[in-house]
């Protein structure tokens, strides 16, 4: 289990049979290698089963067994909750007055929680180096990565550590980044993830693409009153110094949370149409 308030992450391989989780234990030379995909989820997944569930198996299922059958398939859990489900869940039942009024006197504090939850994304890629690390002693070929909102600051950290190291991949991979709830501005120069262009130009197999939607709701609210700049998964690069693709025809205000589908709408659902051809411009 995950301890509260700390930035744990733990490590699962999918089961054969395709519907359940085997935690991974740290063995060196203990990882499989064949062509690992990862999935790295972002705020508000509670547990491994509901990451399974929400984000796993619905990508799984839109990119169809053709692409995913012959790959291990890892899922990297970590302490994401924003705030307390209960009382979300709560907020969620009553009316848009209440909903209103829930807003203004919490929205102040999301700072806060956003800031936390980072801290924890932060932390989080520490608990995921040694597997990074573990795949490079491999074969240097990184892992497919798959992130959604602020998984994709578990990975950016966790290649920015494996960059400062000297250890990173000679092949890093492809890195799709879906509504990654980073700072527009992290990937250009002087960014904190400066780092990141350099790693995926100019090395063989190195693929990457970020999917932003200007009107995703948590980017346009919780994210830009906390952070009080715009996030990456909004907006974009400025300098698109990395691919980028906007999905807001498709997307729309939907964040991916599937708990929330109801109120803004079903991610996978309405991206499923544009996500085969993607994988297959990435080469997944």
């Amino acid at each position: 289990m995950l301890e509260a308030g700390r930035g744990d992450g733990i490590l699962y391989l999918l089961s054969s049979d395709g519907v359940s989780l085997e935690r991974v234990p740290f063995i060196r030379h203990g990882l499989r290698t064949r062509a690992p995909l990862l999935f790295i989820h972002g705020i508000e997944f509670a547990t491994p089963e509901e990451t399974l569930t929400d984000l796993v198996l619905p990508m799984l299922d839109a990119l169809g067994p053709e692409r995913t059958s012959e790959r291990d398939v890892y899922v990297f859990v970590w302490n994401s909750l924003l705030t307390n489900r209960v009382k979300i869940n709560e907020v969620l039942n009553v009316s848009r007055l209440r909903q209103l009024w829930f807003a203004v006197t919490e929205l102040p504090r999301c700072r806060t929680y956003l800031m936390d939850v980072e801290r924890r994304a932060r932390e989080a890629a520490q608990c995921l180096l040694p597997f990074a690390l573990e795949w490079n002693a491999e074969n240097r070929v990184g892992p497919t990565v798959i992130t959604h909102s602020m998984g994709s600051l578990v990975w950016a950290e966790t290649l920015k550590l494996l960059y400062e190291s000297s250890a990173l991949f000679s092949k890093p991979g492809v890195w799709w980044s879906l509504q990654p709830a980073i700072s527009r501005r992290a990937f250009q120069a002087g960014g904190e993830y400066h780092v990141i262009p350099k790693i995926y130009t100019g090395r063989d197999a190195a693929k990457a693409m970020v999917w932003y939607s200007r009107l995703d709701y948590i980017l346009s609210t919780i994210y830009l009153v906390s952070k009080r700049g715009f996030a990456l998964g909004q907006w974009g690069c400025p300098e698109a110094s990395i691919p980028q693709k906007d999905v807001t025809a498709w997307v729309k205000e939907a964040h991916g949370m599937q708990y929330l589908q109801s109120k803004w709408g079903h991610f996978f659902e309405r991206v499923k149409p544009i996500l085969a051809a993607e994988a297959d411009a990435l080469g997944i």
